[in-house]
């Protein structure tokens, strides 16, 4: 448990401009811009921002397509 939370924050920390989120509410977008605890992303193609707390943040893409690769890996 401690190690999944010290993941998940450390995934937190490490977002950048520009990065595929998936929020805990399962919203999907593209990072804008990063403040100290809120994050602002845009929305499909109509470019609707959200703003959230880092703290909402559930996955990013970089992370899924790790799982995936970890997935596929285990398969074989």
């Amino acid at each position: 448990e401690n190690k999944r939370k010290k993941e998940a924050e450390q995934m937190r920390a490490s977002v950048q401009t520009g990065d595929k989120i998936v929020t805990i509410g399962g919203i999907t977008g593209k990072i804008v811009q990063i403040t100290e605890d809120t994050i602002t992303f845009e929305t499909g193609e109509d470019r609707v921002r959200l703003q959230v707390k880092k703290w909402a943040i559930s996955t990013t893409a970089k992370m899924e397509a790790a799982e995936a690769e970890a997935k596929k890996g285990k398969r074989k």
